[in-house]
């Protein structure tokens, strides 16, 4: 399967070869739907997901830069109308499992640029954490926590900035506060030398860059860092986004605020002066949030006297957090009351992390299907693996089920592309279209037509073509299918 559209091709790949999906636990849980108004009167989408042992306390979780809403997607690109392309977010889907798995309940919300991702003046970080803030009153007030004491923060790559910023406008302190990642990196670019550099040691030891290449690096970020200061946001949407000076540029969703704030932001002062317990938990490999930067933030609260301030780094972790180390970090040192974080897999730890790699085995097995058909057992044992899997992405669901149809499988293919039919799936509309086509096969007029209305809804306005059958699914394609049932491939 491909999209003409170069774009929509590079992504729809990504998307293939994604690993993750946030399917229910094998356990009881309770989803609340919540529905926080900001200060500002936007209305932001909420959830709280707890399980039936929850016994721990609840987690606010903060994700990272990128549009995220409160399910566990992110929305990394937009089509051309300004409509946010939503797909799974791996470590956020992750985290909402394990972490409710463990006993704990998980509170997330949307952030606004999700929701409103093309709004102008873009948010700053002031709005983010007044975004949080509220978030946390919301919480208050409907009973969910008594006071801010019940409530752990965990604040992810730029979530982590936001983690510190909103403890200063809290009245009680919460229970503690998890920064995964830090961004307590403010430098002078024009200053600094190759030793000072806190990505110095990250990009040797990956890159094997020499020391001129470095100092290239370092010479180009105080050039866009200077730029960022002696312009306003006009000028960085309209023309400093797009001129990418240094070969590559910013993406529709990046903050001009926010990209200005953030060299020069320093996370400590908030977290001295809440002085709880404070967990920084890094990967040694995490290249977006250098462990050097970790290290700083760490060893100021410690100069000022933080005693439950505690550093763990994870080793061969990158900034992603692919390993399963830190939910069980977390964990330990929240129930230790913040002295150990020293970790035994449990059971259900081993078995989590063995669903997990499983899922990874059946996703390189669907992917390796041929599109022609001829491998019927292979793709019928990947679907009754697939069905007991809980790490499946939207797109899996439909690679799958164009196999299994190329294979015969037909009532097979048609719950395959009903599991791919999720709002946020970049390419809903062509699995609403082959769902129409089963119905067709199967002499379901009536069934046939409600899909195919469906998606013609949810046409983006680029086609999805089956080289293999010569198919190309557009609305062309799907206003013909109204016309005229489907009737095979060739």
């Amino acid at each position: 399967m491909k999209a003409y559209n170069k774009f929509f091709l590079s992504f729809l790949f990504l998307i293939l070869l994604s690993t993750l999906n946030g399917q229910s636990s094998a356990d009881e849980r309770t989803k609340t739907i919540l529905s926080v108004k900001t200060y500002d009167d936007k209305t932001l989408p909420a959830q709280i997901i707890s399980s039936d042992k929850r016994s721990k306390k609840l987690i606010l979780f903060i994700n990272g830069s990128t549009p995220y809403d409160e399910k566990g997607n992110i929305g990394a690109n937009w089509t051309n109308e300004g409509k946010i392309i939503a797909f799974k977010h791996d470590f956020y889907i992750r985290f909402l499992d394990v972490m409710v798995n463990k006993g704990y309940s998980v509170a997330t919300m949307a952030k606004r640029s999700f929701i409103y991702p093309t709004e102008i003046p873009r948010p700053n970080f002031a709005d983010l954490t007044l975004d949080i803030y509220y978030f946390i009153l919301n919480l208050k007030k409907n009973g969910h926590i008594n006071d801010e004491k019940d409530l752990v923060i965990v604040g992810y790559s730029e979530g982590s900035i936001v983690a510190t910023k909103v403890l200063s406008y809290l009245k009680t302190t919460p229970y503690a506060c998890v920064l995964l990642g830090s961004g307590s990196n403010p430098v002078n670019y024009n200053k600094l030398t190759v030793e000072d550099f806190y990505m110095t040691d990250m990009i040797r030891k990956n890159k094997n860059w020499s020391d001129d290449q470095i100092r290239t690096e370092i010479s180009q970020l105080a050039q866009l860092n200077d730029s960022l200061l002696n312009m306003d946001e006009t000028e960085f949407e309209n023309e400093f986004k797009k001129s990418k000076p240094f070969g590559f540029g910013f993406a529709d969703w990046e903050s001009y605020y926010i990209d200005k704030e953030h060299p020069l932001y320093n996370g400590a002062p908030n977290l001295i002066y809440a002085n709880i317990p404070v967990l920084i938990c890094i990967g040694d490999l995490d290249l977006a949030m250098p462990l050097e930067g970790a290290k700083r933030t760490y060893n100021q609260l410690l100069d000022y006297g933080m005693k439950k301030a505690t550093l763990r780094v994870i080793k061969d972790e990158v900034h992603q957090y692919k390993k399963y180390d830190v939910f069980a970090i977390i964990d330990s040192w929240i129930s230790s009351n913040f002295h150990s974080t020293e970790f035994t897999l449990s059971a259900m730890d081993s078995l989590s992390i063995k669903k997990y790699n499983e899922s990874k085995e059946i996703i390189n097995e669907i992917s390796a299907l041929s599109y022609c058909g001829g491998q019927p057992q292979k793709s019928l044992l990947c679907y009754q693996n697939a069905l007991e899997s809980k790490y499946m992405e939207e797109s899996n669901w439909f690679n799958l089920g164009v196999k299994l149809f190329a294979n015969n499988y037909i009532d097979e293919s048609f719950e395959a592309f009903k599991l791919s039919n999720e709002d946020n799936f970049i390419v809903r509309f062509a699995s609403l279209t082959w769902m129409g086509h089963i119905k067709d096969l199967k002499k379901e007029r009536q069934e046939a037509l409600k899909y195919y209305k469906e998606a013609l809804k949810h046409y983006p306005g680029f086609p999805v073509q089956h080289d293999n059958w010569n198919i190309v699914i557009d609305n062309t394609w799907i206003e013909e299918r109204i016309r005229q049932p489907f009737t095979g491939v060739k």
